[in-house]
């Protein structure tokens, strides 16, 4: 698990590989336990914003073909696999409280 964490907000927790690839996007490295500077959030958050952007532009025609496929096959009872920019929403969020309470970041 990677647990992230401000004073500006609650803890957020991802599995591993999610949470490493999170950082990733972030423009940091993948130490743990690691942390970041406030003055370092409004960037680590606009490297997030744009490398979710991106990957929401990658992944929309998959996703099209995917809705088509399913539609097709109504009766199979398979999970929906849920988006990494959905999945980063705690984190962005985390973020934004810990960019206007002017905190840092740490991660484990």
């Amino acid at each position: 698990m990677v647990t992230f964490k401000s004073k500006a907000g609650r803890d957020v927790d991802y599995h591993t590989n999610v949470g490493l690839q999170l950082l990733k996007m972030m423009g940091r490295d993948t130490k743990l336990p690691s942390a970041m500077f406030a003055d370092d959030v409004p960037e680590a958050l606009a490297r997030l914003q744009q490398a979710l952007a991106r990957l929401a532009e990658d992944e929309a025609p998959e996703a099209e073909q995917a809705a088509a496929k399913t539609s097709d096959n109504e009766d199979e009872d398979k999970p929906e696999r849920v988006s990494l920019s959905v999945r980063a929403e705690p984190l962005l969020k985390l973020l934004h409280q810990a960019q206007e309470a002017n905190v840092g970041l740490m991660w484990e």
